[in-house]
């Protein structure tokens, strides 16, 4: 077994070698391994290796996903601690919820199963080492969306079928079997880091400036309203991240619902298959956060105009018919008016996320900022417009559905 030349550390190549004879029938000596970094493998919290393992007359493509490598970065953003969660989610708690399915006799095409094929994680907080070794969903020919354009309905009718079946499983888990339920119970560490970071919190206070100053002189009850959020944005978030806020309706989120973490297959040219990519931020809490989150970060106000009512309605229809199936009363373990209670309680969520997020949303990847100087998003005049419709539809709409 050779390895091509790679920036992989030695653990990770192990790693490689391991999983390519004991997991996919590789045999040691003629297997071939190549390494390329990917499309975002100097990402804020992680970098993506691509793996190509070539045997005789077949081949396998893998990613191999692992901290930033420069120590600076790995601090700043908590890389250890992220990835710990995630690999908790891939070896722990997801299997749990598909043998909880399983058991059921839940079909894959009828339940929630849609995250990569993972093969190997590891984890060892005291060398410093941590990977994630998955399919290379490429290799299915799935794909992602352009973060630059907002998400179209047929697209978000799926997520929202696939969130409403993901939460549905914490409330049929909570109801059915409430002593493993605890082992679903996972707290944030995405805000617990932030207000460790005084930089980091700087730069969520100056992004709600930025999201401020796009409201005009006849906006000035939305501007005191965004005023008053930045002035507590700390508090607010706390209180959004705090699963307990949300009883009884807490759930396992995803936790960063937004485009780049979603990969779509598609039959006679729609969308009929979707998978969630990293599980880094999973937290338990309120559902209507990573409702709120796609919907206000994802999609744009002419959308929401349309459909912001109907997307709700499927994503409660597909969590309620999911619960039936899985045997519990949908009735009692979260109506419709708790579900937009939720969403009113708890979408100041996305919009201070999305005065973070929007503008990377909106900055191509070809002006993406060196991550080694200062984080400078939407910074090009294309970019600039872009984040104003985008930024500016987000809070107009907040006021619009009583979340702001």
């Amino acid at each position: 077994m050779s390895d091509e030349p790679s920036q992989l550390p030695g653990f990770a190549r192990d790693a490689v070698r391991q999983v390519a004879t004991t997991k996919l029938g590789f045999t040691e000596g003629s297997c071939v391994i190549e390494y390329k970094p990917g499309s975002n493998c100097n990402g804020l919290i992680g970098e993506i290796h691509q793996v190509t393992l070539r045997g005789g007359d077949r081949s396998e493509e893998l990613f191999c996903k692992i901290p930033p490598q420069d120590p600076e970065r790995r601090g700043q953003f908590n890389s250890d601690e992220l990835f710990e969660r995630e690999i908790l989610l891939y070896s722990e708690l997801l299997p749990v919820l598909f043998e909880f399915q399983r058991r059921k006799g839940i079909a894959e095409e009828d339940g929630f199963f849609g995250i990569p094929k993972c093969y190997h994680t590891h984890f060892d907080g005291e060398a410093g080492e941590a990977l994630i070794l998955m399919e290379n969903l490429r290799s299915r020919e799935l794909r992602m969306l352009n973060k630059l354009e907002p998400v179209d309905y047929d697209h978000a009718r799926l997520l929202m079928i696939t969130l409403g079946r993901l939460h549905g499983l914490s409330l049929a888990v909570r109801d059915q079997q409430p002593e493993l339920f605890k082992r679903l119970k996972v707290a944030d560490i995405l805000f617990k880091s932030i207000k460790a970071s005084e930089p980091l919190l700087e730069m969520f206070s100056s992004a709600l400036d930025g999201a401020i100053s796009l409201l005009g002189p006849e906006e000035e009850s939305a501007r005191e309203r965004m005023e008053a959020l930045k002035a507590d944005f700390v508090g607010s978030m706390d209180y959004c991240m705090d699963g307990a806020n949300a009883e009884p309706y807490a759930v396992v989120n995803h936790g960063d619902c937004w485009v780049n973490n979603f990969m779509y297959g598609y039959k006679d040219g729609s969308p009929s298959e979707l998978v969630l990519l990293d599980w880094q931020l999973a937290r338990y809490t309120s559902p209507a956060l990573d409702l709120s989150y796609f919907l206000f970060c994802c999609t744009d106000e002419v959308f929401r105009e349309k459909h912001y009512d109907e997307m709700l309605q499927i994503y409660h229809a597909a969590l309620s018919d999911f619960l039936t199936l899985l045997g519990s009363d949908p009735s009692k373990l979260l109506p419709f008016d708790a579900l937009l209670d939720q969403m009113r309680k708890f979408g100041k969520f996305a919009l201070i996320m999305g005065a973070f997020d929007i503008p990377v949303l909106c900055t191509d990847p070809a002006e993406m900022p060196d991550l080694g100087g200062e984080l400078a998003f939407a910074q090009s005049p294309e970019a600039q417009q872009r984040y104003a419709y985008r930024m500016g539809g987000v809070i107009r709409d907040a006021v619009r559905y009583g979340i702001l």
